[in-house]
């Protein structure tokens, strides 16, 4: 640096520090000066400051429950928040909790191994002669990884970093190269096992939901975006005449036995999920073992010293995880006691949306909240607060989950915090700017997609009942039209059992008709055989004893009754 660059430095305003923008000092009075608004305002400026200081996500949620819990709920002492507590504490008792760090530990060993490059290698084989086959083996490649990882960045590193420069030099452009492995490596979260569809049954504050069946429901909706991006790759084939592989079946015989346990790994995960020869648990662990065993002693591709590297990550990416849980629940802890669900339930219903509109007003919620947070951030925060919402409007929490991933799944792609956005402006060494231009037309595919998955439950919950074995639920909002053949008042079911004359009043001699007290008395010989009005109808005589007068009719005596069947004489 010159004397006179420094002259010129030291002679600038402090104002013009680049460090300090003039949107931090207003922040800054903000987060000052909310606090005399009122509790709202206190909350919203302990927000803002932590914000402003750096804050942890798991420290912000902590530092917001506990004020609301003591500006709200009026909690002065620390037995008061046992409740909170015990919330947090309830964690441990979930079983699946233990898949998470077991599936992130196999994403990590294949992310270092060579499962990635030999699924690469297989699914070119196979669709490589097709225009944009290249495009589309990338796509499967995505697919087939997430199905392994569960992870959405582990896929774009794991495929981006070798399919990148592949694409580029075979004329697909830099724009469509770097947004299609950005948007197929999303698909990490939602073909299964994906870690946001185990979490999502711990958060669900509602009944039961089986993880398996959520994974299951998850491979429709998978196949639906992988297939709209594998029809932008044929159009991108088309137009750009890219080169095509020559199709071979002996290259495709080679490559499977050259990849034969990485193809293989997906296989046997889902496989055993969906048949039940395995729980989500059992699953997850056994993917660690594979995958150990594969890359260190069949591929060869890694050392011991790289697969205890790969859970030491897993280690310290655990447990920030398990803190922002913990807190998320505590937080929650708070919403439902103060009915803040119940409340939102309410005023969405005196709304009187319909149910494709309240789905519409869904999407575009998610899509703000993808835009803000991260899938698991929001996944704790959002689902104990629009769960019951859809449910009460008729939405199968399966498929609302569904909904949900789909559409923080876009989320990976949208700034400011679109998470792919920075791995892959990382990983192909491009401005987050370009990543963002790249991303654009595989968002509109995407959203598509969540169209059709969002209007058509049985891309989800129904594929998902179909492939577990189940009957398929019928879907939500749907009512049966058919006519009920269970009688609805006692009168009908007494007209279906013939003990009762559908029209009251009419005569006791219609034919087929019930008969009354007094008929069957007679039929039976223990009653007058003259009844209280003869066949014809007409009056009885006078003289006839007052016994047989339909008003001063009684139960006979067992004298009585043995003397009209010729038992006992009538005289003593």
């Amino acid at each position: 640096m010159t004397s006179s660059d420094a002259k010129t430095d030291a002679t600038k305003p402090a104002n013009d520090d680049p460090g300090k923008p003039a949107v931090f000092y207003v922040v800054l009075a903000l987060a000052l000066g909310l606090p005399f608004l009122g509790k709202g305002g206190i909350v919203a400026g302990a927000v803002l400051g932590c914000a402003l200081l750096g804050v942890p996500l798991f420290a912000l949620i902590g530092v917001v429950t506990v004020l609301c819990f003591a500006l709200y709920s009026g909690y002065e002492e620390a037995r008061q928040f046992s409740p909170m507590v015990e919330r947090m504490r309830s964690l441990i008792d979930q079983k699946n909790l233990v898949a998470i760090p077991l599936f992130i530990m196999s994403g990590a060993v294949m992310a270092r191994g060579q499962i990635s490059t030999r699924l690469i290698e297989f699914a070119r084989s196979v669709v490589g002669w097709v225009p944009g086959g290249l495009g589309i083996s990338a796509v499967f490649a995505c697919v087939f990884f997430a199905a392994i990882s569960g992870s959405s960045p582990a896929t774009v590193i794991a495929i981006g970093a070798m399919m990148g420069p592949a694409l580029v030099q075979a004329g697909y452009g830099e724009r469509f190269s770097h947004g299609l492995l950005s948007s197929a490596g999303s698909l990490g979260i939602l073909i299964p096992p994906s870690i946001p569809m185990i979490i999502y049954p711990i958060v669900y504050q509602g009944e039961v939901i089986e993880t398996e069946l959520l994974f299951a429901s998850g491979f429709g909706p998978g196949l639906v975006i992988a297939g709209l991006l594998c029809g932008y790759c044929i159009v991108q084939g088309v137009t750009k005449k890219t080169p095509r592989d020559g199709f071979s079946l002996r290259n495709v015989g080679r490559t499977f036995v050259h990849g034969f346990w990485a193809v293989m790994f997906p296989v046997l995960i889902l496989g055993g999920i969906i048949f039940g020869i395995y729980t989500t648990v059992e699953a997850a662990a056994f993917s660690v073992v594979y995958a150990v065993i594969v890359e260190l002693f069949i591929h060869r591709a890694l050392k011991p010293k790289d697969v205890m590297k790969a859970f030491e990550e897993t280690g310290i990416f655990l447990g920030s995880l398990l803190v922002i849980m913990v807190m998320a629940l505590a937080f929650d802890e708070f919403l439902h006691e103060r009915g803040v669900p119940e409340m939102l339930v309410h005023w969405m219903e005196s709304l009187e949306l319909e149910q494709w509109q309240f789905l519409l007003l869904l999407n575009v919620v998610l899509l703000a909240v993808g835009m803000m947070m991260d899938i698991l951030s929001a996944m704790f925060v959002f689902v104990p607060l629009l769960a019951p919402v859809a449910v009460a409007m008729g939405v199968d929490p399966l498929h609302f989950g569904i909904i949900f991933i789909v559409n923080l799944e876009i989320g990976y792609l949208t700034p400011p915090v679109g998470l792919n956005l920075f791995v892959a402006s990382t990983l192909f060494e491009r401005s987050l700017g370009h990543i963002i231009k790249s991303v654009v037309p595989f968002i509109a595919l995407m959203a598509i997609g969540l169209v059709m998955i969002t209007y058509w439950p049985s891309l989800s919950v129904g594929f998902g009942h179909t492939l577990m074995g189940r009957d398929e639920l019928a879907p939500p909002g749907f009512e049966s039209t058919q006519e009920s053949e269970t009688p609805d008042s006692l009168q009908e079911m007494m007209q279906e059992a013939g003990q009762l004359d559908g029209d009251e009043g009419e005569g006791e001699g219609d034919e087929g008709g019930p008969m009354s007290l007094e008929e069957m008395m007679r039929e039976a010989g223990i009653g007058s055989p003259d009844g209280a009005a003869n066949e014809d109808g007409d009056e009885p005589d006078e003289g006839e004893d007052e016994a047989t007068d339909p008003s001063s009719m009684r139960v006979l005596t067992l004298e009585e009754m043995m003397q009209e069947a010729g038992i006992a004489d009538d005289t003593e």
